[in-house]
């Protein structure tokens, strides 16, 4: 007749099948614990990148206000040089009148040099101001796919977890019923 808490008995478990403590029990109960602690680790991953993915984020919105920043300071830069260039075109004209020289031949020569060197510092100006504002926007693009890396990582260890408290109340199920 089977008895209930038959430990180690001959007749087997509380249903007379299994019983015992034996390997598949501590092997259980091993594996339970196991995977009940990676559970825990693989949250902690997850709050890991969580965190990475943040930080990332700030710093994509750190490179968008530099763009911004940088278009502006263009556009500034811009404005400067071409009013230094209509300064110094202005003091050419004036110092051509002011010495009564007529506006042609040496004198248009240099009030054209004048316009054509102000026009190519200007276009200098503004196509550096690009380059430095695309570099930022790339660079915010470049930390929102990391964010975006950090995200999927922190979504696989979040499903790792569950996969693993699963796996822990399965191998916890098998060790009860090893004994039964």
């Amino acid at each position: 007749m089977p008895t209930i808490a038959n430990i180690g008995g001959q007749s087997g478990g509380m249903f007379g099948f299994g019983g015992g403590i034996g390997t598949s029990f501590t092997s259980n109960v091993g594996g339970a614990v196991s995977d009940f602690f990676q559970a825990g680790a693989y949250k902690y991953r997850a709050k890991g990148a969580q965190i990475e993915e943040e930080q990332y984020q700030v710093a994509a919105r750190y490179a968008d206000l530099n763009a911004q920043y940088s278009k502006e300071s263009t556009a500034l830069k811009s404005w400067q040089t071409a009013r230094k260039a209509n300064i110094t075109l202005g003091d050419a004209a004036s110092d051509v009148a002011a010495n009564n020289f007529e506006r042609s031949g040496s004198a248009l020569d240099l009030l054209r040099d004048s316009a054509t060197q102000g026009a190519i510092t200007q276009a200098v100006v503004e196509q550096q101001g690009l380059i430095e504002e695309k570099g930022y926007e790339e660079q915010a693009a470049s930390y929102r796919l990391m964010a975006d890396a950090a995200e999927t990582a922190r979504q696989a260890d979040l499903k790792a977890a569950t996969g693993s408290m699963w796996s822990a109340a399965i191998k916890g199920a098998a060790a009860i019923v090893s004994l039964l």
